[in-house]
């Protein structure tokens, strides 16, 4: 969409379905003279447009009342009309703007060309009003907005006068580390639980999870799919996955085992962390000799905590590491702790510089990469004046 202060557009708001109320957004140049066409005021005071003031009256053409309206004047051509949420009165008011030459655009459109209105060429600062109202946390919204005038912008407008290359990338590459924490407060992170058939994976789940969400029995094997389930925790608000036992034998046994061992794997492989439950009654089914965590066919790399379930069943005898009993919630707690601990939540500063979308990653990474300056400083101006 052109950003044009001459264009008028419009967008619904809220969802496209029956509701008590709808909103529909208009905006820019023309969205006032609009108004004034299709909307008739109830009583002499109700004309007045200025920012601030709240209107009640009609949406009209020229031969029929399409509904009783309120519009809220928000600011200069920037205007909220909400109307009864009637799908087809909706449309017919979205119909009737586009008659006189509003255009009719996607909700993020609409927060786009108004944040342009707001924010100028500021593109962080535009991409902060956006990504900052679906953050995961109010921390995480927080994060974000530190960076708008401070921060990423402020860092991102000092590389444009340091010479120093070397210096540049180093910072930049700090910045990235940090933005990976920064993520989990932002966008939430995502947990698999893993761990051999039958060692208490969907116990576990439906503990967290506060309800029976998943099918749990005492044969191996039961969980042949996948659930998932948004969890809040202490920082973060994580989305933990409850996948079939994995086993390497089940491979081979039919093809419903061997599409549920590489569901189980894909999710494993592109997890933010695993959690390895192991049956603490017989831990040997996957556990090395030399005693670390471990699943046949997953990466030893991947980030993991090895959880030892059942700890109710099997007596007082301790074997280290993180002991819980699902069954019963004992050690569930200490579990989130170390969760968030691993992550690296509980400490982090969330005034710390980071990228909190895509768009400023890909270009970070491009600058740890660079050869010259001249590269550097055309990549750090998209960071900072590019287009969504």
């Amino acid at each position: 969409m052109a950003n044009d202060k001459y264009i008028c557009v419009a967008s619904l708001l809220t969802a496209r379905t029956a509701a008590a109320i709808s909103s529909i957004q208009v905006a820019g140049g023309g969205a006032e003279e609009i108004l004034k066409i299709i909307f008739k005021p109830a009583g002499k005071n109700n004309s007045d447009f200025s920012a601030g003031k709240i209107l009640y009256g009609t949406i009209t053409d020229s031969k029929r009342t399409i509904d009783e309206v309120v519009i809220g004047c928000e600011g200069k051509n920037s205007f909220s009309i909400n109307c009864h949420g009637n799908p087809l009165i909706v449309e017919n008011i979205l119909a009737l703007l586009q008659k006189h030459n509003a255009q009719i655009v996607e909700p993020n459109e609409m927060m786009i060309f108004i944040g342009r209105e707001k924010f100028g060429d500021n593109a962080i600062a535009l991409e902060a009003e956006i990504a900052g109202a679906e953050a995961a946390t109010l921390d995480g919204a927080k994060i974000i907005a530190h960076q708008t005038k401070a921060r990423l912008y402020a860092l991102a407008n000092s590389w444009l006068k340091t010479g120093n290359i070397e210096v540049i990338k180093k910072q930049a590459k700090q910045v990235l580390a940090d933005s990976k924490i920064a993520n989990y407060f932002i966008n939430g992170a995502k947990i698999v639980i893993a761990g051999a058939p039958n060692s208490g994976k969907s116990t576990l789940f439906n503990y967290l999870c506060g309800r029976e969400k998943a099918l749990v029995s005492d044969i191996a094997g039961t969980t042949r799919d996948w659930l998932s389930a948004k969890i809040k925790l202490k920082k973060i608000v994580a989305e933990f996955f409850d996948t079939a036992g994995v086993d390497e034998n089940l491979i081979s046994q039919n093809i419903i085992d061997a599409q549920s061992q590489a569901l189980s794997k894909g999710l494993i492989e592109n997890a933010d962390l695993v959690l390895l439950v192991v049956d603490r009654v017989n831990p040997a089914i996957v556990i090395h000799s030399t005693g670390s965590g471990q699943v046949a066919g997953l990466t030893e790399s991947l980030e993991k905590l090895v959880v030892y379930n059942k700890c109710d069943l099997a007596g007082d005898v301790s074997i280290g590491g993180l002991n819980i009993s699902a069954k019963t919630g004992r050690g569930v707690r200490e579990l989130i702790a170390a969760i968030e601990q691993k992550l690296g939540v509980v400490d982090f500063d969330i005034k710390k510089t980071v990228c909190f979308i895509d768009r400023q990653r890909m270009i970070l990474e491009q600058v740890v990469s660079a050869d010259t300056k001249q590269r550097i400083d055309e990549l750090i101006t998209e960071l900072l004046k590019g287009g969504l």
